[in-house]
């Protein structure tokens, strides 16, 4: 039985990291089913690749391997895990980028190089290191045959929006391919509060909508990646609010 191995990545695709990563998986598990599912993290942002990561693993079939490469640290001290979590294992370095995930099962410090490709290059662990362990997990290898188990790791960074006195105080962290503002808040703090404002710079918005159709222009919606997002139907919201990563918002009762 074929076993899904998806990728993660901050590589872009004009460059050939994206795919040598995903030629070495295959080259250990050359019946594996390797997904993209993005390598469109901006460079070194961990706290949104964790985002990206944990919005993504329940999505995939149990005994998935999901390998996450946002990796400034790469060739340093920081060492690469394997991570058990929700029935799936994550593969990639520990900087909190795997973290973010719910239920982790265990955790095990990469330290057996017999299992990495021969000679890793200090600059591309994700191709050299990270990825032959997935392929070895996607033929069905445990991972105390290629790593120590621990029961610490670095944590997830603290990306998720702060509610205090009824208010909730977030930012935006991503603007999707759309123009779609993805803030941190999550779908929990929208559901706290029966009819929320959305305010972003001088904008207000009355309530969240549960589709883009379903309000006036702009519209607050929760995203498919289980944050509140704001949206322009048949626009992008960055442009026409002249908005970006990092600009605050708030959500607060009616």
């Amino acid at each position: 039985m074929q076993c899904l191995v998806a990728l993660i990545s901050d590589f872009g695709t004009t460059d050939p990291y994206a795919g040598q990563m995903e030629a070495a998986v295959l080259a250990q598990a050359p019946d594996a089913q390797v997904v993209s599912i993005t390598h469109g993290i901006p460079p070194q942002d961990i706290a949104l690749g964790a985002v990206v990561v944990a919005a993504t693993l329940e999505h995939l079939p149990a005994g998935a391997i999901l390998v996450a490469v946002v990796d400034p640290g790469v060739g340093g001290r920081r060492r690469g895990l394997i991570v058990r979590a929700a029935s799936r294992w994550l593969v990639g370095p520990d900087n909190g980028l795997l973290m973010g995930a719910a239920a982790v099962e265990g955790i095990w410090h990469l330290d057996r190089s017999d299992y990495w490709r021969a000679d890793p290059h200090p600059t591309f662990h994700g191709r050299d290191v990270f990825a032959p362990v997935a392929g070895h997990l996607a033929r069905y290898m445990r991972p105390d045959a290629m790593a120590s188990p621990i029961d610490d790791a670095i944590p997830a960074p603290e990306t998720m929006a702060k509610t205090l006195d009824g208010m909730v105080g977030g930012r935006i962290v991503h603007v999707d391919h759309f123009g779609n503002l993805i803030t941190n808040i999550p779908s929990a703090a929208v559901r706290a509060i029966a009819h929320g404002i959305v305010e972003l710079g001088g904008v207000r918005i009355d309530g969240v909508q549960p589709t883009y159709g379903s309000g006036s222009d702009p519209v607050a919606v929760v995203s498919s990646l289980g944050l509140l997002e704001i949206a322009v139907p048949g626009g992008s919201a960055a442009a026409n609010l002249a908005a970006k990563r990092g600009d605050p918002v708030r959500l607060r009762p009616a």
